[in-house]
């Protein structure tokens, strides 16, 4: 995930190849049909949610060995806010899925993949890529304050929704996310990073007159989330017994290693 990140404007920053001279210098090259705006919908009610959606993922969804790329829009907001909606059924709030073809360039097949429709009551904030069911394509976990969206990849180039079947919509202000095996059982299990308890309705800024955005530790703190794959397609909340819930924080990313060498 790459929070703050508010515009992606036709280009991308590619590694070029190696060049003459032994350097691999940083390029910026442009993708064609990859057009993408960010929409952060700012207002002068400074609701933190504006700062930071925007996560991006590259992924080879088709398995035809070129990497798309897959971008995670915000919503409306309306100051104030007086209903958590966020207007995502409106196409210049979607999510955006951008296949890539043999020649370099770029086709949004958001609509035809099933990718449309984020769910009005979602704010996108991140996305995280695993074959969480071992068929052979990547699915996508998209996180966002609201509820999280877990998409199930077909193998026929389109996505099913299938959150509320495996129990992972999560809930509050979700950021970052990833797939592990924490157990080592060959099925990849879900980490959820939560950033803190927030609401439009209990918002507040800071600055007197100058208003601005609060620090994050104006507000409660929460917790992480780990769900165990089942291996039939659910997944069980295992924040709790794992350990996982008993410290709280402002989580905002995670890495995975076995820092210890344990296996």
């Amino acid at each position: 995930m790459l929070p703050r990140c508010f515009q992606f404007a036709c280009a991308i920053a590619l590694l070029a190849s190696q060049a003459s001279d032994g350097a691999s210098p940083l390029e910026v090259k442009s993708l064609p049909g990859f057009d993408f705006i960010l929409q952060n919908s700012p207002t002068p009610q400074k609701y933190l949610i504006e700062t930071m959606p925007g996560g991006i993922a590259l992924l080879d969804y088709n398995n035809d060995g070129l990497l798309d790329i897959f971008v995670v829009n915000g919503g409306r907001i309306t100051s104030p806010m007086t209903t958590e909606n966020f207007d995502r059924h409106d196409p210049k709030y979607w999510n955006r899925l951008y296949r890539q073809n043999r020649d370099g360039t770029f086709t949004d097949v958001t609509e035809q993949a099933g990718l449309a429709n984020a769910g009005d009551g979602n704010y996108g904030m991140g996305v995280a890529v695993g074959d969480y069911d071992n068929d052979g394509y990547p699915d996508l976990y998209v996180t966002s304050y609201g509820k999280n969206v877990l998409y199930h990849n077909n193998g026929d180039g389109t996505f099913t929704d299938v959150t509320a079947k495996a129990g992972v919509a999560a809930g509050g202000w979700s950021v970052s996310a990833g797939f592990f095996d924490y157990d080592n059982d060959g099925k990849l299990d879900l980490f959820v990073t939560r950033y803190m308890d927030w609401d439009t309705q209990h918002s507040k800024d800071c600055g007197g007159n100058f208003h601005t955005y609060c620090p994050p530790g104006e507000f409660p703190r929460t917790t992480n989330i780990l769900y165990h794959n089942r291996g039939d397609g659910t997944f069980e909340d295992v924040s709790k017994s794992s350990g996982i819930a008993a410290k709280k924080g402002h989580g905002l990313g995670v890495a995975f290693a076995d820092y210890d060498g344990d296996g």
